[in-house]
């Protein structure tokens, strides 16, 4: 996964954006597992901080609601909402975390307890956060245009953003598929594939898709896991390494496997497969 950048900050970010910054970027803090699951009965969970860096960081932790969603391009992104609307299945304003602050030092490694105080009369259901892990870093001071005394303090800040799911009672969760369309264009097979979310949770799971040739051999296949809140029109750009030009079957599947995740919090639904032809010039 790629690391995420730090944003500059600081009075005198703006004059030393031209020199080399990267070298001054440390290693994000880590936070596992990516995704934690809060059951009514226990009503608390815990996540690792890690600083892997060779300095410190101060830590904040925050929750706000939010979910994946797509654009109109078909691309993934995350959409947070400070302000959920009413009745919307948000749980950040009663998971708390516990510490909420934390100094790291480098190397360190420290356990965070989230509870969660839900409202008595909560209906059963899944309610979802984010959990928003920032840490920041103050670097040594930069001497600017060669004089010694005009300096600048640079300052990274970092966000991970992991998800939280509360869950209370017995919940069901599928998808339905809209749509699915792909053609190849120079070398690549653009898969087009529109998913709603069925039930009262979200969906887990994986698309996978397959190209056989027209003696029904596989000639190329691919996977990515996704996450359906409410519904996503996705684009897959899929690459075509040594696929010869022809026809071509590609075949698509929609399930709940996840390599990521355990297997006593993915939701079961059945699998959903397609097949359409493609020609590949």
């Amino acid at each position: 996964m790629p690391r995420p950048l730090r944003r500059l900050g600081g009075p005198f970010a703006a004059a030393v954006l031209g020199l080399a910054v990267a070298p001054l970027v440390a290693d994000a803090v880590l936070v596992a597992p990516h995704a934690l699951f809060i059951d009514d009965r226990e009503r608390s969970g815990e996540i690792f901080l890690v600083n892997p860096s060779d300095e410190a960081e101060e830590v904040t932790l925050e929750f706000q609601f939010g979910y994946p969603a797509t654009d109109s391009t078909g691309d993934v992104g995350l959409t947070l909402i400070a302000e959920p609307p009413a009745g919307a299945p948000s749980a950040a304003a009663w998971l708390r975390a516990f510490p909420r602050r934390v100094r790291l030092a480098p190397g360190q490694r420290q356990r965070v307890r989230v509870l969660a105080t839900p409202p008595a009369d909560l209906p059963d259901g899944e309610y979802w956060s984010r959990l928003i892990v920032t840490s920041r870093a103050a670097q040594a001071p930069l001497a600017l245009t060669g004089d010694s005394s005009v300096q600048a303090g640079i300052t990274f800040e970092l966000r991970t953003i992991t998800s939280v799911a509360y869950r209370k009672g017995e919940l069901t969760t599928g998808v339905r598929l809209d749509a699915f369309r792909a053609s190849a264009t120079a070398d690549t097979l653009e898969a087009w594939v529109h998913l709603a979310r069925e039930g009262v949770a979200a969906y887990l799971g994986s698309v996978a898709f397959d190209l056989r040739d027209r003696s029904g051999r596989s000639v190329q296949r691919w996977d990515t896991p996704i996450a359906v809140y409410y519904e996503q029109h996705r684009r897959f750009a899929l690459p075509l390494d040594s696929v010869a030009p022809g026809s071509y079957e590609l075949r698509l599947r929609v399930s709940t496997a996840r390599q990521d995740i355990g297997e006593e919090h993915v939701l079961p639904a059945d699998p959903i497969e397609r097949a359409l032809p493609v020609e590949i010039r």
